[in-house]
C-alpha cells in the first residue's frame, strides 16, 4: 500500500522549497547583483524547478524582491533587538555597539547567512529601485523609532535633522566597509578587531567631535521636522 504525504507534510516540504529558493536568491543577488540573476540560476542553486518557483512567487521579479526584503529585514530586526535591550540611560558607545554588532557578526562570519544579507543591504538600500523605495523607507523607519529616542537622550540639544545626517554618515562607513572600498585590509579582521575599530568610529561620528555630550543635557532639545 502506497502512503501519501499528509497535508502537513506536503506543506512542510513546500515551505522548505520556498526557503531554499529565497536563500539561493539572496546569495546570488549578493554575489552578482539583482539584474544578473536568472530564474534558472536560482532554481539550479536551490535544487528546485521553475514550476516550484512560479508556484511560490509567481515571477522572477517577485522572488528577487522577497529575497531582498527578507535579507534587509533580518538585519534591521537584529538591530532593533539590540536597541530594545539597551538601558534607558545607555551611552553613545553602547548605542553604537547595538547598531554595529549585528553588521559586524554578519561581515566577519563567512558561514553566516546574514553575510549575504549585509551585502544586499549595502548594495540596495542607498539607491533602491523605485518599487522598493517606500518599503525600504518604512523598514528603516522601524529601526529609527527605536534608535532616535535613545540618541536624543544621549545627545540632548541636537536636532533630529543633525542626528539623521550623522546616522547617514555612519551608514556610509558601513557601506564602504561591506563593498570593499576601505583603503586598509578589513576582510581578515576578527569580530573583536572590527569592533575595536568600528564602534569608536561610529561613536565619534554620532558625537560630531563633542567629547562631552553629557554636559549638554541642560540645554533645551531642538527638534527639526525635516527627515531624510
Amino acid at each position: 500500500m502506497v502512503e501519501h504525504p499528509t497535508t502537513d507534510g506536503r506543506r512542510a516540504l513546500g515551505e522548505q522549497t520556498r526557503q531554499r529558493l529565497l536563500e539561493a536568491t539572496r546569495v546570488l543577488v549578493a554575489e552578482r547583483g539583482e539584474d544578473a540573476v536568472t530564474l534558472r540560476d536560482i532554481t539550479q542553486a536551490a535544487s528546485a524547478n521553475v514550476a516550484a518557483a512560479s508556484y511560490h512567487f509567481g515571477s522572477l521579479a517577485a522572488l528577487r524582491r522577497a529575497a531582498i526584503e527578507q535579507a534587509i529585514e533580518t538585519l534591521i530586526d537584529s538591530q532593533i533587538e539590540g536597541f530594545r535591550a539597551l538601558e534607558d540611560d545607555a551611552g553613545l558607545e553602547q548605542i553604537a555597539a547595538a547598531f554595529a554588532q549585528p553588521l559586524i557578526a554578519a561581515y566577519t562570519n563567512p558561514e553566516c547567512a546574514e553575510q549575504a544579507s549585509l551585502r544586499i543591504m549595502a548594495r540596495i538600500a542607498p539607491t533602491p529601485p523605485p518599487e522598493l523605495e517606500e518599503w525600504i523607507r518604512a523598514t528603516i523607519a522601524r529601526a529609527d523609532a527605536e534608535l532616535f529616542p535613545r540618541l536624543r537622550r544621549a545627545l540632548p540639544g541636537v536636532t533630529d535633522e543633525d542626528l539623521q545626517f550623522r546616522i547617514q554618515a555612519v551608514a556610509g562607513i558601513i557601506q564602504h566597509l561591506v563593498n570593499g572600498r576601505m583603503r586598509v585590509g578589513m576582510h581578515d579582521r576578527s569580530a573583536s578587531e572590527l569592533e575595536r575599530l568600528l564602534i569608536p568610529a561610529i561613536t565619534g561620528v554620532l558625537t560630531a567631535g563633542d567629547r562631552n555630550p553629557a554636559s549638554r543635557r541642560s540645554e533645551p532639545v531642538r527638534r527639526s521636522a525635516a527627515r531624510a
